[in-house]
């Protein structure tokens, strides 16, 4: 059982909107890190999650006083984002979700709130939006030493009964602990500044999903920015029992209409009428505006010369280590293809993996700077699966333990764009014998993953939040 059905099989058959701590419900958060705990046990085999070291603990006390003094000014709009979403646009470090909206709104009238992800903040001079705090302003209050056990749970027997049955480690007590320590912040914050909207880049972090929270008990609009895959495996966006809406925002943009099938009457999440298709502004800008500097023209010149074929391979933390060993061995069979190996976390050290020749890393280009340049994107299951046809290329998804079938099969599923392989043979003969079609032709055969013309569209949604 897969964490979807882990997560379907509690919904249906507990009555999870009993669990209650002072008359509000708490599964709709808890529900969360339930799935995460089940996938790192049982899809992943990783070890539970490390607490706080030294260096995250200076990291985050550093972070602190990041863009402190934005805290004396007036704001209209709160965004709550994370380092993650940043990209490099015209020498800058621009967050590619909202980059368009901080705009459309003022930036003089935004707050961004950010999370590092236990990293230190871009300096000052580098990102393009200067009204910018840490998000670990909140976070350092939520690991204060308070009596956890001190919490009331009704019917607190389901969530040991879930724990005991499916062998989890659960802390649901500081859980629900840290989220209403959160939600008491965030309440003083919006007194504080008292917003007009808040938006999100991803809701279902402990931190967003209390600010949602505050924010719609206050009656304000609460939106969410897609930034990631949203399908009908996906159990942040597929609510399988009627629970407290209040948790979940009020209103979703995402990437294309494609979305939106999986809102019906059998899914609890969001209301059809509240979706609303967007695009992508990073997308639009490499697509229409991003030029390859003269440097890596001449690399990637150099490359076309050496390689018969280019492939850009995105990688993902979970599943890094097999795609790591099915590219050293496939790299191995033919080397005049070129694969460049696209890793998450930069700052990590490659150079004892191995690689044969014609496996590289080029970390001075993202990752959709580099799959512009390729001749075939490969993955497992990253969003980069959606975006590379966006660019004109396509997808091989390489199908390890059945999780590129799993996220992609039943949406991914023309053949002109993207192809499922399960061996390395049959990997190698994919890229040696498909016979692509042209950029546009891909492009236009995506259409319906992406709305044309981020800027515009997102102009139209927000008449109607």
């Amino acid at each position: 059982m897969n964490g979807f059905d882990f997560i379907k099989e509690i919904e249906t058959s507990n009555d999870v909107t009993s669990i209650k701590v002072n008359d509000i419900e708490i599964w709709p958060f808890l529900r969360n890190a339930y799935y995460f705990s089940y996938r790192r046990k049982y899809e992943f085999k990783l070890r539970a999650e490390k607490k706080l070291d030294l260096k995250k603990i200076s990291n985050m006390f550093r972070n602190v006083f990041y863009g402190i003094k934005n805290l004396f000014k007036k704001y209209d709009y709160l965004i709550f984002s994370n380092i993650g979403e940043r990209r490099i646009m015209s020498k800058k470090y621009v967050n590619k979700l909202v980059f368009n909206l901080i705009n459309e709104l003022g930036e003089e009238r935004v707050l961004l709130i950010e999370h590092p992800a236990n990293r230190i903040h871009y300096n000052m001079n580098l990102v393009s939006h200067k009204n910018v705090i840490s998000a670990n302003l909140f976070h350092i209050f939520s690991y204060l030493p308070i009596l956890k056990n001190k919490i009331r749970i009704d019917n607190d027997c389901i969530l040991k009964k879930i724990n005991n049955t499916y062998k989890l480690e659960v802390d649901y007590k500081l859980i629900i602990l840290r989220f209403f320590i959160y939600v008491t912040l965030l309440n003083f914050f919006y007194r504080l500044f008292k917003p007009k909207k808040i938006f999100v880049t991803q809701y279902y972090s402990l931190f967003h999903q209390a600010a949602i929270y505050s924010c719609n008990k206050k009656g304000l609009n609460s939106i969410e920015f897609q930034h990631g895959v949203i399908n009908n495996q996906h159990p942040a966006y597929n609510v399988f029992s009627k629970l407290d809406n209040t948790f979940f925002p009020k209103y979703l943009l995402v990437f294309g209409d494609i979305v939106k099938c999986i809102f019906n009457v059998n899914n609890y999440f969001i209301e059809l009428n509240r979706v609303f298709s967007v695009g992508s502004m990073y997308l639009d800008y490499i697509k229409y505006e991003y030029k390859t500097s003269n440097k890596m023209f001449n690399i990637f010149s150099k490359f076309r010369r050496q390689y018969n074929k280019i492939i850009a391979v995105s990688s993902q933390k979970t599943i890094e280590n097999k795609l790591i060993q099915f590219i050293k061995e496939v790299s191995s069979l033919d080397e005049n293809i070129l694969y460049i190996f696209i890793p998450r976390e930069l700052n990590k050290d490659y150079s004892n993996e191995g690689f044969s020749r014609n496996v590289v890393i080029i970390k001075e280009l993202n990752v959709y700077q580099i799959i512009k340049e390729s001749d075939f994107h490969s993955t497992v299951y990253s969003t980069c699966a959606l975006e590379a046809p966006v660019l004109g290329v396509p997808n091989i998804l390489i199908n390890i333990e059945g999780l590129a079938k799993k996220y992609y099969e039943e949406i991914l599923n023309n053949s002109d764009t993207t192809r499922f392989v399960d061996t390395k043979k049959e990997y190698y003969n994919t890229v040696l014998n498909w016979n692509t079609k042209s950029k546009q032709e891909i492009m236009k055969l995506h259409n319906i993953f992406y709305e044309k013309n981020h800027k515009e569209s997102l102009k139209h949604a927000l008449k109607f939040i």
